[in-house]
């Protein structure tokens, strides 16, 4: 199997496709000259992508602007990635984050990972971490489950039937869900939703020991989690959003000295 990001070139910002079974993730590596420390991002679930992209990039160029170089990229069958969306599940999804992880781990093994989730990324971060990989970990509204999170984007989905369709074309929450257990696909925002996505979601959980910060401690690796308000919007879903451009540089700086603290980037070169 293939696991390198094709059309190698220098460039600061370099876009290419990493290999894993059965499609290829977009990528977009945001390289510095001798990094002190890398960031792997694993954004939110499916439509989640639109509402966050342009913040999510700006934070990855905030990193790398600070010697910390930054891997961004869109789950398997979402985005620009190849892949059936309605054929994936969360297992494919963190083996995604894993082989990331092990990629960019390899490319210096001495310079420290950290693992940064946003909403569904941030379990799917915190898996991966449980198994034992990355230095620190960094949590940004994660969900106690998947589910959680599907059912935000289906509130949103379906608050945006209640006032752009025609009376006869709007469904209600409880009558997606009512499908979705009946066995029937739904389409959300352009993705088709499978009851079996629905169904394991109730099961594809954060580690118990990451939902409290006194059982944080027992990793010994530094831990953030972070619940971000409707203020945060548009990075995270805020039901009704306006999607409008905000100023999120006091959110970057102070996550930004945690990650330098936490990793005492201080003692590897950094002014």
């Amino acid at each position: 199997m293939q696991t390198q990001l094709h059309q190698e070139i220098s460039l600061p910002e370099q876009a290419g496709y990493f290999t894993v079974p059965g499609a290829e993730l977009y990528a977009v590596l945001h390289q510095v000259p001798d990094p002190v420390a890398r960031v792997l991002l694993v954004g939110p679930f499916a439509s989640g992508r639109h509402f966050s992209y342009h913040p999510w990039v700006r934070w990855a160029r905030y990193l790398a602007a600070r010697r910390i170089e930054v891997l961004r990229y869109d789950y398997r069958g979402i985005g620009e990635s190849t892949g059936v969306f309605e054929e994936m599940s969360f297992e494919n999804w963190s083996e995604d984050v894993q082989l990331l992880a092990d990629w960019v781990i390899r490319r210096s093994p001495s310079v420290p990972l950290v693992l940064h989730g946003l909403e569904l990324g941030a379990i799917l971060a915190a898996r991966c971490f449980h198994k034992g990989t990355g230095d620190a970990l960094l949590l940004w509204s994660p969900p106690a489950n998947a589910n959680q999170a599907l059912r935000s984007s289906l509130l949103y989905w379906a608050g945006l039937g209640q006032l752009n369709e025609s009376p006869e074309n709007r469904k209600t929450v409880s009558e997606y869900i009512r499908q979705l257990e009946e066995g029937s696909f739904i389409e959300v925002q352009g993705y088709q939703w499978s009851s079996r996505l629905w169904r394991d979601s109730f099961h594809f959980d954060l580690p118990a020991t990451m939902r409290d910060e006194s059982s944080c401690e027992s990793y010994k690796k530094p831990i953030k989690v972070i619940k971000l308000g409707k203020e945060a919007a548009p990075l995270v879903k805020s039901h009704f959003g306006n999607g409008e451009a905000r100023d999120f540089s006091c959110l970057y700086s102070s996550n930004y000295d945690w990650i330098a603290g936490a990793l005492a980037l201080s003692h590897r070169g950094m002014q």
